[in-house]
């Protein structure tokens, strides 16, 4: 590959990063919101949609370690392409008429996500691994505002009776548009010119570790969101457009917690941190499965998000800031391969619990995960001064 001349590339701005997080986050929570449409329009009872939920991190682990390898060799058009292939794919949950149809369109939807998930939190990994500037929080940040932006969304179009995939096409539409507009202020290569691709080595107990740790938030993150809206129109009755304010709360709360964790980062180490993260969301997870209305389970689902939001962030940044730079793309991509478990784990288990017991019972498990996340935080280093190979 030819290199570029280190004048001619363009040095990445923390403003692209945020759009990429606020992309990502406006098509996740349009999707989200949409869950109660997707599961009637395919027919899907609890159990079926909790396993057909499993598609999701099921196709989203290998898309991100085959894309966090490609990103640290080619750069550029790998992530132009995987924000693009997410943005089209957003929409398929949405069509799906049947069970079969909906694994299918779930499996594409993973695997896209998947994809631009590890692409996003490289580039943000980039910023503070080239310029020292510490954005991994507020990026989150700006994903669950996008998140919130696009849950109100669907339920607003739900409300006035239309169908959510209208919405998830026009805004996949406009972050194609904008993904190309804007191709050239990604680097072409996101090391330095003088730094060679270098083939990763194996993992190492320390980023397994704090991906298993990113695994445990995941599964109270997804778990809890993804079974949010439903939670509403099924355990206290809220009406439909009522029930998109769920993965919007969340959201909106999970922005809120990972500014505040920007500031209390410069106080507090990332251990401390993830101790609160756990603890509070234990909290408004129980908050949740005992809530009797829908005012008292929002305030559940904001706990909750703003708790567990700070969990992957911390794990990403310590990640990305003890990474060699050659391969910063590709120990992000393990890292978050290993927490996608959480993903495939988190709706699946409250699918299989809710078909057993009940939904409250289902969410309220949870509580468990968040404390075993309190637990694996004492895995987090002291210092970030030391370099982590894989």
């Amino acid at each position: 590959m030819t290199e570029v001349s280190s004048k001619a590339e363009p040095r990445l701005q923390p403003m692209v990063v945020f759009l990429s997080f606020a992309a990502f986050g406006v098509l996740w929570g349009l999707y989200a919101a949409a869950l109660p449409a997707i599961k009637q329009r395919a027919g899907a009872s609890d159990s079926e949609l909790g396993l057909a939920l499993v598609a999701v991190g099921a196709a989203a682990a290998p898309a991100m370690l085959l894309v966090g390898r490609l990103l640290d060799r080619w750069g550029r058009p790998v992530a132009i392409g995987a924000v693009v292939l997410f943005a089209v794919m957003a929409p398929l949950p949405t069509l799906a008429n049947s069970v079969t149809e909906l694994v299918g369109a779930l499996l594409l939807f993973g695997f896209a996500s998947g994809a631009c998930d590890v692409v996003i939190n490289s580039l943000a990994a980039n910023v503070e691994g080239e310029s020292d500037i510490r954005i991994m929080n507020r990026a989150a940040a700006v994903f669950s505002a996008g998140l919130l932006v696009g849950s109100l969304g669907t339920g607003a179009v739900r409300a006035f009776g239309l169908e959510p995939w209208t919405l998830l096409v026009g805004i996949g539409v406009a972050v194609v548009v904008g993904s190309i507009a804007l191709r050239h202020r990604v680097p072409q290569r996101l090391v330095s010119a003088s730094s060679s691709f270098k083939r990763p080595a194996r993992l190492s107990r320390l980023v397994v570790g704090l991906g298993l740790l990113a695994a445990l938030a995941a599964v109270v993150e997804s778990g809890v969101q993804q079974w949010s809206a439903v939670f509403l129109e099924e355990a206290v009755n809220a009406p439909a457009g009522l029930s998109g304010a769920a993965p919007g709360v969340f959201a909106g709360s999970m922005a809120l917690g990972r500014l505040a964790a920007h500031g209390l980062s410069k106080r507090i180490s990332d251990r401390q941190l993830l101790l609160l993260s756990g603890g509070i969301s234990c909290v408004g997870v129980l908050t949740i499965a005992v809530s009797s209305n829908a005012l008292v389970a929002l305030v559940g689902f904001a706990v909750a998000g703003g708790a567990i939001s700070v969990a992957g962030p911390a794990v990403y940044g310590v990640v990305g800031r003890r990474a060699d730079p050659q391969n910063r793309s590709a120990t992000i991509g393990h890292t978050a391969t290993i927490a996608y478990i959480g993903l495939l784990l988190g709706p699946v288990l409250v699918g299989q619990l809710a078909s057993a017991t009940n939904l409250r019972t289902a969410i309220g498990s949870l509580a468990v995960v968040s404390v075993a996340v309190c637990v694996a935080a004492l895995l987090v280093p002291r210092s970030n001064n030391k370099t982590v190979r894989q």
